[in-house]
């Protein structure tokens, strides 16, 4: 008896969905038409009406369209306004970051005594995203968030502390939001977190939708690129008297993004003097099922008296899953009586945001308290309470990270940062392990924090302790003060006495996410 055994292999590669990319819908209309090459810049218009055979990788951009014209000139790829618009080749393919295959096999038995032929079929479908976080970066290493008690998890079912900058006014400071600016934050200040303040009024969104709207899509796929999570914020002290507005913007962004695990929303960033029960909180609902329609990632509710109230929100909390409250602190304004409102709320089990802190005074201004700057952050390490400090620009006020004049693409020296800046960047390469390579014999000396005993001179470097241009520092590899604090001691670390809690504090934090998850569970 002889058996002839055949085997083919058919790859059908499922084209990327239009809608499945941050920047769509890319200028084309899909009722009209059924495929476009896509670009991944925010700004650049898709070749609509492109076919499923298109090589869209060949096709070159229009000229003048690319923000970056030196850098990349042909559009990204093919994709589909389509569901079921496919594409077949003869060999097999592995599966690539920008796409899904689906694998058949078909296998046919010919035996010669019996005459009979058997036809059998199997299909193996492997799916990617658009693209991978990189390896160890914070998204990939906690992936989804979620809210449990008064914690935040990533799918490793363990709590997740953020730490992270605040973009300024997008109208003021637009000139920082740029994958240059973020990737030199990654790198060099350690951020895990950066928070898309996108202005509203005046001279904003409810003028200039569509500008506002570009810069907002550029961070959020340049923090998606590098692995790390984004704020999408309403930056608005009268959101409720803009909900028709609000509406339309989340209903964007929620369906562009709300697939992808970075993504966070804040729906009103400062309320001011409304009432929590009759406006503010209406308001989140009003957003939370637009939102919902589309996503179940985290949204970060802003409370009365600009997000100061965490104590009033949590005694009446907004219906729905997976909501955080913000709370908002300037250490020179607000002490100890706004650390026991936020204690008191996470007390009642409802878990907090610090989407924007500052050094200095509640105005953006004024003078700098580094004293009660640390104070605050060992209460938030101690909650594991997450954090973005206020904020990525050059404007001279006191809590401004960067001096006048200072560079748009990052690469900032020393005398760039602020006062200010240079605390903060201090802080987060700490919380981030990325520590000051050994001084060289005749440098200065670090006594107690301080550089020659100089408390704003702390944060001097070298050229030689800066980044590489082409790779990620291999140092990012402990991402949250959360996930440091359970595998780390203090005593590995140099500045341990700045940034650390007691060991009742972690005791406490353990405890919470065990309730936590026993509750949820």
């Amino acid at each position: 008896e002889v058996t002839e055994v055949t085997e083919v292999a058919e790859v059908t590669e499922v084209t990327v969905s239009c809608a499945g990319l941050p920047t769509f819908p890319g200028g084309c209309n899909p009722d009209v038409v059924v495929g476009a090459c896509f670009s991944t810049e925010a700004n650049v218009n898709w070749a609509c009406g492109a076919s499923v055979n298109t090589d869209c990788r060949r096709v070159r951009l229009p000229p003048g369209q690319s923000h970056r014209p030196n850098l990349r000139r042909n559009y990204d790829g093919y994709c589909s306004f389509r569901e079921t618009a496919t594409r077949t080749s003869s060999t097999a393919t592995s599966s690539t970051a920008t796409s899904s295959t689906a694998t058949t096999i078909t296998t046919t038995l010919t035996s010669s005594s019996t005459g009979t032929t058997s036809t059998t079929s199997s299909t193996v479908t492997r799916t990617t995203t658009l693209p991978h976080p990189p390896p160890r970066s914070p998204v990939a290493r906690h992936g989804h968030l979620r809210v449990v008690g008064n914690q935040i998890v990533g799918e490793h079912n363990q709590s997740v502390r953020l730490r992270g900058m605040s973009l300024f006014w997008s109208q003021w400071g637009g000139a920082y939001w740029n994958k240059e600016t973020l990737r030199w934050l990654r790198r060099d200040w350690g951020i895990e977190l950066i928070r898309a303040a996108m202005g509203v009024e005046p001279g904003a969104y409810l003028e200039h939708p569509k500008r506002e709207m570009r810069k907002v899509k550029r961070v959020v796929w340049a923090a998606h690129q590098l692995g790390i999570y984004v704020i999408v914020d309403w930056h608005d002290h009268h959101a409720n008297q803009h909900t028709p507005q609000a509406k339309r913007f989340f209903n964007e962004i929620a369906k562009s993004y709300g697939h992808m695990p970075n993504v966070l929303f804040e729906t009103f960033n400062e309320p001011t003097w409304q009432s929590w029960s009759r406006e503010v909180k209406p308001y989140h609902e009003e957003i939370l099922q637009v939102i919902r329609r589309h996503s179940q990632n985290i949204v970060i509710a802003g409370t009365p008296t600009w997000s100061q109230d965490v104590d009033v929100a949590s005694t009446e909390r907004v219906d729905g899953g997976n909501i955080v409250y913000t709370l908002h602190f300037y250490a020179a304004t607000h002490g100890q009586y706004l650390r026991d409102k936020a204690k008191s709320a996470l007390d009642r089990g409802v878990a907090l945001f610090v989407s924007e802190w500052g050094t200095c005074e509640a105005n953006g201004n004024g003078g700098l308290n580094f004293t009660e700057s640390k104070k605050w952050l060992d209460f938030l390490a101690e909650y594991n309470v997450s954090d973005a400090n206020w904020a990525v620009n050059d404007k001279k006020e006191s809590c401004s990270a960067l001096r006048p004049g200072a560079a748009t693409n990052g690469r900032w020296r020393p005398k760039d940062l602020t006062r200010s800046g240079r605390w903060v960047r201090r802080s987060l390469r700490i919380d981030a392990n990325l520590w000051r390579r050994p001084e060289k014999p005749g440098n200065k000396t670090e006594v107690n924090g301080t550089v020659n005993g100089t408390e704003e001179n702390a944060t001097n470097f070298t050229t030689s302790e800066r980044p590489s241009d082409d790779q990620d520092s291999p140092h990012l590899t402990s991402t949250s003060e959360a996930d440091r604090r359970l595998h780390f001691s203090d005593v590995d670390l140099p500045d341990a006495p700045m940034f650390a809690s007691s060991v009742a504090g972690r005791c406490r934090a353990a405890a919470m996410i065990g309730l936590g998850l026993l509750q949820f569970l």
